[in-house]
């Protein structure tokens, strides 16, 4: 058996491959981030964040807690640039009209 990176649906998951070519998902868990009702694309940033920062499993979210905040944040924060963006771009045409 094989780990490797497996993506479904643009969600990241760590997966372990057997020797028929079958994915078995380590984590995060999918639909984990959807039981929270968070909207797309923040529910698929914040699953691929958990991915990145190795928070899989509910053994590593007690291991990782400081990791679990640091993922909620930097999802938060891409969404603040993203508002910031929308401002600016907002600014811009009410300056053009």
């Amino acid at each position: 058996m094989e780990q490797t990176e497996h993506v479904i649906g643009g969600r990241k998951y760590q997966a372990i491959v057997d020797g028929s070519g079958n994915a078995i998902i380590m984590g995060p868990p999918e639909g984990l981030v959807d039981e929270l009702g968070l909207p797309e694309p923040f529910a698929t940033t914040l699953h691929n964040i958990l991915y990145a920062r190795g928070i899989l499993t509910y053994r590593d979210v007690v291991k990782k807690s400081k990791e679990l905040i640091g993922a909620l944040q930097e999802a938060l924060n891409l969404d603040a640039q993203r508002l910031q963006e929308m401002y600016f771009k907002y600014s811009q045409e009410v300056r053009n009209d």
